[in-house]
């Protein structure tokens, strides 16, 4: 009977995991709190299989002792980089609030992040030993190896404080789901002290990841089921969200209305089946050129909302062509009538207007139809 070690069952579970969280995410949200979800169970992944081939290497050190140097240097450069892509998930859920002390928090976090990654390469590069290395084919900690180890686990510890502490900033909705991630990241590191050979850090992680998608990430409410971006529900919390922020803060926010012209001509010639394919192809376009940097709603139907804090409007001019392009490209090669394009109107909310959701909403909506009446004169035309 071959005895496996305590360290592969746990590794291939924790895999297996990840990687099915990976598949439903990618089916269930594409927005930027859904991505950095993503980042979170690609980076646990990544050390997760670079712990694994680690092990592999030191355990055959004769011939294959470079995946251990490989796996561990990764798992060092790694550590804190997937610790912030946790925190920076936990921002997504935060409103404007109390922002400058977190920007503060996650400034040192990152310059933790990059001066560790410099020092890992600089002592792997030239054989260091700052923070490990291998002796006839034995592992060791370097001179360094506590000290990091301290610091990071001290960082782990602050992400937890961190949603505890901003918690207020937390929408009403989420403030109990969201401190389930760091709860088991920091579970997990605590375990990885006191039990040996079976690195528990990633496990809770990922348990974390789990919890979070089954009671949060996969039933979030204000998310549309069929294309992944925010509901009319969610567009119209994050629009109130931005008029108090822009009232008391003094800033300006840019929203995009969106509508796809002549979208009727794809169900009556293709089906449903493609007219639900055409409002996620129109989802994605959207994410793709403005989801860095603002919220992505359909708003209902064939209509989406682009909220944004950027006030250019010769950069809103320019990613709206962009995506016009993009579907035509997609039109063409799928065979939808020419006539099928986006029609939109935008709008720069000033913070002195004193418009309220449904006043600015209803300027954006003629704006759209106007553009679209425009389409439709310019098409009878030809």
């Amino acid at each position: 009977m071959v005895d496996i070690p305590s360290w592969v069952i746990l590794n291939f579970y924790t895999f297996f995991l990840l990687i099915l969280l990976l598949i439903f995410q990618n089916n269930t949200s594409r927005l930027q709190k859904g991505r950095k979800y993503s980042a979170i169970l690609i980076c646990t992944l990544i050390l997760l299989f670079s712990e694994s081939i680690g092990r592999i290497g030191e355990s055959h050190s004769d011939n294959l002792l470079y995946l251990a140097y490989i796996g561990y240097y990764l798992i060092f450069l790694l550590d804190p980089v997937d610790i912030l892509f946790a925190l920076s998930y936990i921002d997504c859920w935060m409103d404007t609030e109390s922002s400058v002390p977190r920007r503060i928090f996650r400034g040192a976090f990152e310059l933790f992040a990059a001066i560790n990654a410099f020092f890992v390469t600089i002592s792997s590069m030239f054989n260091l030993k700052w923070f490990f290395y291998f002796e006839n084919g034995v592992y060791y900690r370097g001179d360094f190896f506590l000290i990091r180890a301290l610091t990071l686990m001290v960082f782990i510890v602050l992400v937890l404080l961190y949603a505890i502490i901003f918690r207020k900033d937390l929408m009403s909705e989420y403030k109990n789901a969201i401190l389930i991630l760091p709860l088991f990241a920091v579970t997990g590191a605590l375990a990885q002290v006191f039990v040996a050979n079976i690195e528990t850090t990633y496990a809770g992680i990922s348990l974390g990841c789990l919890v979070i998608f089954f009671f949060f990430q996969s039933k979030d409410k204000n998310i549309d089921y069929l294309t992944g971006v925010l509901n009319r529900r969610g567009l119209d919390i994050k629009m109130d969200e931005m008029i108090k922020n822009s009232q008391t803060a003094d800033k300006n926010f840019t929203a995009i209305m969106m509508d796809l012209d002549n979208f009727k001509s794809i169900n009556d010639t293709f089906g449903h089946e493609e007219g639900d394919k055409a409002i996620k192809i129109a989802a994605e376009i959207l994410v793709d050129y403005f989801g860095k940097n603002a919220s992505i709603g359909r708003f209902g139907g064939d209509e989406f909302c682009v909220i944004t804090d950027n006030e250019s409007t010769s950069e809103m001019e320019v990613l709206i062509e962009k995506s016009r392009i993009k579907l035509a490209h997609i039109r063409d090669k799928r065979g939808w009538d020419k006539s099928v394009d986006i029609s939109c109107g935008y709008k720069v909310y000033e913070y002195g207007s004193g418009l309220s959701r449904e006043e600015f909403s209803a300027n954006i909506d003629e704006l759209m139809y106007i553009q679209k009446q425009q389409h439709h004169k310019k098409l009878n035309r030809k």
